[in-house]
């Protein structure tokens, strides 16, 4: 069912005064107090109260909407929330997609007039940025588009209409460049017949309007064929652009007004004079999450890109079509760890640092990458590098420390009584006990901060509260997915309209995975407890299937010895000495598996973030490219515990070998040898192979996986029965269809880059 709402929040930025927004978009005709409930909460609980809620709903339902606002029930409980700090501003629309009338609903008066225009470039480039609207190359291609011009990337509309209601707010945003009377509409290309309808949906609303009858001319390929017999009472819409070129032919040739003509994304110089629904360009007052960089288009004669040694691919047809991802192995290496790693681990592999979180309980997401705050802040190399980072940085005028949530108390306290002069800690609930006009400094302590968000929440509300205080930002432990993203977070927290920015500090810091993609300890346990498995499960090993059940329920004690599932009872997963990502004498110290873990997801994730600054060594994921870890990673990391460190952290588009012959073949070779070793040292990683087969994380072509599951597991229970897993779920009878020739045959809940593996 369609969500039938979409919300964007926003903030309008005049000077120093800034007045944030949470815009509600009725894409149905009438307003759902459900779908209401959950965006207001949401947002109230993410990004706390804004200054005001703007809902907007096509005019024939505005007197229905204001007076459900005021007294259903549910919708005065969502309005109470706001607790009268936010005005809720009704706004009705006609045909045109204009603003008929306005009625304030609840709150205080509105500090400022919000238009349509306010929201409507911005939502847009949003759902662009949010939805991956762009189809990007890398260093080794680059892309033909039909008009002929070479571009490093391009806009794919179908991209960015993934979502009922967004398509819905799109069809609302293009509404004024619709004449009303019009009854056809041209496209360049069928994706665009999803805004078309929901275009027809909201004038259908209003008397006046007729339906339009749309269809396709197929780009630049029916421009010169294609008989527009419609002109009079009809529109054109583009997709996107960014040069208007098409436009411009249709105009000259076919006889239509630049009026007529309208590009739903745009990006570049128009040319042709005609409409543009949103403009991606970046401006730092109407569209601050704009494209900054044009893409760079070149002629297909002395084209840079190609001589830089970059192959043009051609795009085809009205839908940009080309072929699907190559895929190229990877196999890790030293120099692939992330810069200090090393020297991490050697300060905390052993010291209960890290834990692996379990997958979702019935209130939220598990922090899958644990670094466990008490253990943190009574370790004594944190305490050593603490102390020098405050005897270096904490400023003099400081009287107040913001403990960003309760796992930050006592580092929080500890700050505060370091400091040279008296101060004060608080919690984020106190911020108003924070002196307004206050020019004293005030810093902000999380002691684990994984994506941020805290700490700009604390920044947006100290804007007003404290607006000439000098702040600083101070990380016990930062996990971040990469330089970028860490970069990106740090430039945004010392942001600041006073003479010199904010500071931003982080003790230690780590690259990891988002705690949220990709739990295999979710998929392991749905396999465990899969109803049809239950028949091969022998008597005996029924117990060590219980008690591994029972612990991964257990979702409030992370993993930390536990974490990959032994051959046997008794058999743990070890690392060996000389482990090249530690330096020497680490492995010889006591260490838990979590250490081991998070070092290889550490590595893994490095190279993900290698891909987006065109590294050489890099896990690729687009279009064009797939990169697959390549079989010789497991002869190369033989100890067990780090082959099922890999398997784990691994994505499972990453251990697609499926389409990779060669790849597929030694990998299938080697585990039937690692299977058929399961009951000595060599093979103390079969089950975790297995494991990974059965769920869909790692996958071979057909022929390879017989080969791989020929080999006799011998009386080893636990292998014995992944190995039966694996032949029924992946193997299954022969029938009279005819399979393709080098390819598994999954059963549907793995046959997706989403399902297959994925918590």
């Amino acid at each position: 069912m369609m969500n039938a709402i979409y919300s964007f929040r926003f903030e309008i930025a005049r000077k120093a005064s800034r007045y944030d927004v949470l815009l509600i978009f009725a894409a149905t005709r009438d307003l759902d107090p459900e779908a209401l409930a959950t965006a207001i909460e949401s947002e109230v609980e993410r990004n706390l109260v804004p200054d005001e809620v703007v809902i907007v709903v096509r005019d024939p339902s505005f007197e229905v909407t204001q007076r459900q606002l005021a007294e259903d029930s549910q919708n005065v409980a969502t309005l109470a929330r706001l607790a009268g700090r936010a005005s809720v501003t009704l706004i009705g629309y006609d045909c045109a997609g204009g603003e008929v009338r306005r009625a304030q609903v609840i709150g205080p008066a509105p500090r400022r007039v919000v238009k349509f225009a306010d929201f409507r470039r911005r939502a847009i480039t949003s759902i662009f940025n949010t939805r991956h609207g762009f189809v990007e190359s890398t260093a080794t291609y680059h892309f033909e588009n039909p008009s002929g011009r070479h571009t490093e990337r391009f806009i794919r509309l179908s991209n960015i209409l993934a979502r009922g209601a967004e398509i819905a707010f799109i069809g609302f945003c293009t509404l004024p460049n619709v004449p009303e009377r019009a009854t056809t509409a041209y496209l360049d290309t069928p994706s665009l017949y999803a805004v078309v309808a929901a275009i027809n949906e909201q004038r259908s609303s209003f008397v006046s309007a007729v339906p339009i009858l749309a269809d396709n001319f197929s780009s630049y390929a029916g421009v010169g064929d294609y008989r527009f017999t419609q002109l009079a009472n009809s529109c054109v819409l583009i997709s996107a652009s960014s040069s208007g070129s098409m436009a411009s032919k249709l105009i000259a040739a076919h006889g239509f007004a630049p009026t007529q003509v309208t590009h739903i994304l745009f990006l570049g110089t128009d040319q042709s004079g005609s409409n543009i629904v949103c403009d991606l360009r970046h401006d730092p007052r109407e569209n601050a999450e704009g494209v900054a960089t044009l893409p760079s288009v070149e002629g297909p004669d002395g084209c840079k890109i190609c001589s830089a040694g970059s192959h043009a691919i051609k795009l085809q047809g009205d839908q940009f079509e080309f072929a699907g991802p190559q895929q190229e192995s990877l196999l890790v290496a030293k120099k692939d760890a992330p810069a200090g790693l090393a020297t991490l681990m050697e300060r905390y592999a052993g010291g209960g640092l890290f834990a692996i979180g379990l997958g979702r309980t019935a209130s939220k997401q598990p922090r899958q990458f644990n670094v466990e705050p008490p253990t943190l802040l009574a370790h004594a190399e944190f305490q050593k590098r603490l102390d020098y980072v405050l005897r270096r940085s904490l400023p003099a005028s400081l009287r107040h420390v913001i403990a960003v949530d309760e796992a930050s108390d006592g580092f929080a306290d500890q700050i505060a009584r370091f400091a040279s002069a008296p101060a004060q800690m608080i919690r984020r609930t106190e911020l108003d006990s924070i002196p307004t006009q206050t020019q004293s400094a005030i810093v902000i302590a999380g002691l684990v901060i994984e994506s941020g968000r805290s700490l700009l929440d604390i920044s947006r509300d100290l804007r007003s509260i404290a607006p000439n205080a000098p702040l600083l930002y101070l990380a016990g432990f930062s996990k971040s997915t990469g330089e970028p993203r860490r970069e990106t977070l740090g430039q945004t927290l010392i942001q600041t309209v006073n003479p010199y920015p904010y500071q931003m500090i982080e003790v230690e810091r780590m690259i990891l995975p988002l705690s949220s993609e990709h739990n295999p300890w979710t998929a392991e346990l749905r396999l465990l407890i899969d109803p049809d498995l239950g028949s091969l499960v022998p008597s005996g090993l029924q117990p060590a299937i219980r008690a591994r059940i029972a612990r991964l329920r257990k979702a409030s004690e992370p993993l930390r010895d536990d974490i990959f599932l032994p051959n046997a009872a008794g058999r743990t997963l070890s690392l060996q000495p000389g482990f090249v990502f530690w330096p020497d004498g680490v492995p010889e110290r006591t260490h838990s598996q979590a250490d081991v873990y998070v070092t290889i997801a550490s590595v893994l994730q490095q190279l993900r973030a290698n891909a987006h600054r065109g590294q050489r060594s890099a896990i690729k994921s687009n279009w064009f490219q797939q990169t697959i870890l390549a079989p010789e990673n497991f002869g190369r990391f033989n100890d067990d515990i780090i082959q099922a460190s890999i398997l784990r952290a691994a994505h499972p588009f990453e251990m697609n070998l499926a389409d990779a012959a060669q790849d597929s073949r030694e990998l299938g070779r080697l585990i039937r040898r690692i299977i058929a070793a399961a009951n000595t040292e060599r093979g103390g990683a079969a089950a975790e192979f297995l494991l990974a087969l059965a769920t869909g994380r790692l996958r071979l072509r057909r022929a390879d996986l017989d080969v791989a599951l020929s080999a006799d597991p011998g009386n080893v229970a636990m292998v014995r029965f992944l190995h039966a897993v694996c032949r029924q779920r992946l193997t299954p009878p022969t029938t009279d269809i005819e399979e393709s020739p080098g390819t598994i045959v999954l059963p549907a809940s793995a046959n997706s880059r989403n399902a297959s593996g994925a918590g």
